[in-house]
C-alpha cells in the first residue's frame, strides 16, 4: 500500500458469524473517521453513480461499513494530494475509492487522483459485483496458500485461515456456522481440505472437491480455486505422483492469472506463495537453479514465519545439492521455530535433518531424527498413521551401521505401514531390500526385488526413477545384464540425478573413458547448480570442503578422467545417497 494513502482495515471480527455487516473503518494518523456507505433508514436512495454500485456490491456479500455521512472537512491530508477536484467530495466516494484499491479492482501504481479511480471503475461496472466478490473471497482466505497470510488478520476468522492454510494442520473442526454463503463455503472448503491431508489422494480426489463446491456455490471464487490446486500439488508431490502434483500446480497457475485478470490491484508478488509453488515444482523436476530462484524471491518478501518453512524447502535443494553444511544449518534453524510454534509440519523438518545426517555420515544423529520424527507423526495421526517413508529411512541407517536385522524389521515396517493407506509398491523399502540381500550374497533374492519392481506399474508413482535405478544395479551386482544397468544410467540422467549417476557410473562403466558422453553431461549440469549456489551467498554461507557440492564433484571428475580411473571417485561414494548403500554392500566377484 502507498504510504500516502489511508490504511484501511478489513477485519471481520465475531460480526460474520452472527449474520452481521461488518464495520469497515479508516485508520488514519489523526482521528478515526467512520464512513457509512449504506443508506440509512427511511433516507434518500443511492444515487446511480459506480461508487454506489461498489458498495452495493459489497453489501451483497454482507460487507457494509456504520458512521456517518457527509462531507469531510477539512480533507484529510493524505486526500489532498489525490483530489483534483474543486468541490469537496463525500465521504461516500472516499471511502468507495479506497476500497476500490484496497480490493485490488483497481491498479494502484497506475491509478492516481479520485477521478481515474471512478474512471477505472465504471469501465468495468458490468462485472463490478463478481469482481467484487472474487475480491472478498481472495480477502477471505487471507492468502491462498500455507506459507502466506495477512498479519493485520490473525483474529476470529483468520484464526480458521491460519490453521488450515498457514500452518496445515490435518484435524482442524469447524467450531462455527455461518450463514453467509461465501463463508459457508469457506468452511465447507477448509474440512474438506483438512480431511484430504489424512488419507490417500489423487489429482481427482481434487476435481471432485472442486466440482462439488462450485455446484453448492456457483461459481466458485477463484480464490478457492488457488486454495485447492496448490493444496493438491503440495499433497500430490508429498506422495511422489509427481506428474499430477504438476498438473495441479498448472492449474493454480492459472487460477493465479485469471484473479490478476479480475483484480488488476493484485500483483503476482502480492500472491504469497506464488514463488513456493513454483520452486517445489522445480524442484522436483530437477530444475535446481530455478527452485532456489523462485524460493529466495519468495525469501525477500515473505515475514520470519513465511520462513520457517522456507527453510526446510530451500534445505531439501540444498542436500541434493550435496551442500550439507547450509542444509543443516536451515533445517535446524526451521525446526528450532516450528517447535516453539507448535508446527504441525515439524515432524518433516526432522525427517529432513535425519537425511542431511545420513549423508554426512552420522548414523547416530539421523537415527535419532528420525525416531523423533516417529514419535511426533504418533503424536499427530496416532500410531497407525505413521509414514512408512520414516520406516524406510531407518531402514537405510540400520543397514548403513551394518545392523542388518534391524534393517529387515524396518523395511517390513515400512511395507505394512503404506498398506494401511495405499496399494502402491514402496519402491524406496525394496531398494533397501535389494541392498540388503546384495549384502548377504542373496543373488535370487536381489533379482527378485528386481522382478517384483518391473512387475509394477511404473507411472503409478513417478518419484520412484531413483529407487527403480538402485534396485536395477544392484541387480547388475548380481549378475543381472549390464543393459539393466545402462537403462537405469539413462533414466537417471534424463531425470537430473546428476550426484547419483556420478557415484553410480563404475558399476556398468569399468573405464573411465565408456561414460565419457555421461559425465559430460554431468559436469554441464554441475555448473548450473553451482551457479545457483553462488546465486544466493546469503543463506548458503561459507563453502565447506567436506561437502560433495557441485564444485567439489566437478574437480572429481577432472581428477577421475586425469588419472583415467575412478579411485577418485570412491571416497565420495559413500556422501552420495542412495549411492552410498551399494558402496557399503559387498557384491559378489
Amino acid at each position: 500500500m502507498s504510504r500516502w494513502r489511508f490504511a484501511l482495515r478489513l477485519d471481520s471480527g465475531l460480526a460474520l458469524f452472527a449474520g452481521q455487516a461488518v464495520a469497515l473503518a479508516w485508520q488514519a494518523d489523526g482521528p478515526r473517521l467512520q464512513i457509512d456507505v449504506a443508506p440509512t433508514a427511511g433516507g434518500s436512495s443511492p444515487d446511480e453513480g459506480v461508487f454506489s454500485t461498489l458498495s452495493q456490491a459489497l453489501r451483497a456479500q454482507s460487507f457494509a461499513a456504520a458512521g456517518k455521512a457527509g462531507e469531510v472537512a477539512p480533507l484529510p491530508m493524505p486526500w489532498r494530494v489525490w483530489v483534483k477536484s474543486t468541490a469537496l467530495p463525500s465521504t461516500s466516494d472516499l471511502l468507495a475509492a479506497e476500497l476500490a484499491l484496497e480490493l485490488w479492482l483497481v491498479p494502484s501504481r497506475e491509478v492516481n487522483d479520485l477521478d481515474a479511480v471512478r474512471g477505472a471503475l465504471a469501465a468495468r461496472r458490468a462485472t463490478l459485483h463478481e469482481d467484487v466478490r472474487e475480491a472478498l473471497a481472495y480477502w477471505l482466505l487471507g492468502s491462498t496458500h500455507p506459507l502466506g497470510g495477512r498479519p493485520d488478520l490473525e483474529k476470529s476468522w483468520r484464526s480458521d485461515t491460519h490453521e488450515v492454510l498457514v500452518r496445515r494442520s490435518p484435524d482442524w473442526r469447524s467450531r462455527r456456522r455461518p450463514l453467509e454463503p461465501l463463508l459457508a463455503a469457506a468452511q465447507r472448503l477448509f474440512k474438506e481440505l483438512t480431511l484430504r491431508r489424512r488419507i490417500p489422494v489423487t489429482l481427482a480426489s481434487y476435481e471432485d472437491l472442486a466440482d462439488s463446491l462450485g455446484a453448492q456455490t456457483p461459481p466458485l471464487p477463484i480464490a478457492f480455486r488457488q486454495a485447492i490446486w496448490w493444496e493438491a500439488g503440495y499433497q500430490l508431490a508429498a506422495q511422489g505422483l509427481h506428474r499430477e502434483a504438476g498438473a495441479a500446480t498448472d492449474r493454480y497457475r492459472e487460477a493465479c492469472y485469471e484473479l490478476r485478470q479480475r483484480l488488476p490491484g493484485l500483483a503476482e508478488g502480492e500472491i504469497p506463495g506464488f514463488g513456493v509453488s513454483v520452486g517445489r515444482r522445480a524442484y522436483y523436476q530437477g530444475d535446481f537453479r530455478a527452485a532456489l530462484d523462485a524460493y529466495w524471491r519468495e525469501w525477500q518478501s515473505g515475514s520470519e514465519q513465511h520462513r520457517l518453512r522456507l527453510r526446510r524447502l530451500i534445505a531439501n535443494v540444498f542436500t541434493d545439492l550435496g551442500a550439507l553444511s547450509a542444509a543443516r544449518r536451515l533445517a535446524t534453524e526451521a525446526f528450532s521455530g516450528q517447535e516453539i510454534d507448535g508446527d504441525p509440519e515439524a515432524y518433516k523438518t526432522l525427517g529432513r535433518c535425519g537425511e542431511i545426517a545420513l549423508r554426512a555420515g552420522d548414523l547416530e544423529c539421523a537415527a535419532d531424527f528420525y525416531q523423533r520424527s516417529h514419535a511426533a507423526q504418533e503424536e499427530l495421526f496416532g500410531t497407525t498413521g505413521v509414514s512408512g517413508q520414516t520406516a524406510v529411512y531407518r531402514g537405510h541407517v540400520a543397514l548403513l551401521a551394518g545392523r542388518l536385522d534391524e534393517a529387515t524389521a524396518r523395511y517390513a515396517e515400512a511395507h505394512a505401514a503404506d498398506a494401511r493407506k495405499d496399494s502402491r509398491l514402496n519402491a524406496y523399502a525394496l531398494m533397501g531390500e535389494a541392498v540388503l540381500a546384495l549384502q548377504r550374497d542373496d543373488r535370487a533374492a536381489v533379482i527378485a526385488c528386481l522382478n517384483r519392481l518391473e512387475g509394477t506399474d511404473e507411472s503409478s508413482n513417478d518419484r520412484d526413477v531413483l529407487p527403480r535405478a538402485v534396485v536395477a544395479l544392484a541387480a547388475v551386482a548380481a549378475s543381472a545384464p549390464r543393459d539393466k544397468g545402462l537403462g537405469a544410467i539413462a533414466d537417471l540422467l534424463k531425470n537430473n540425478y546428476m550426484a547419483e549417476t556420478l557415484a553410480l557410473l563404475p558399476l556398468v562403466y569399468p573405464r573411465v573413458g565408456m561414460a565419457s558422453k555421461a559425465l559430460n553431461r554431468i559436469a554441464d549440469t554441475l555448473q548450473q547448480w553451482d551457479k545457483a549456489l553462488d546465486a544466493v551467498p546469503e543463506l548458503v554461507g561459507e563453502h565447506v570442503d567436506g561437502d560433495p557440492t557441485p564444485r567439489t564433484l566437478l574437480a572429481v571428475i577432472a581428477e577421475v578422467r586425469k588419472r583415467d580411473s575412478w579411485q577418485a571417485l570412491a571416497p565420495w561414494r559413500s556422501r552420495i545417497f542412495p549411492a552410498s548403500l551399494l558402496a557399503i554392500a559387498s557384491p559378489p566377484a
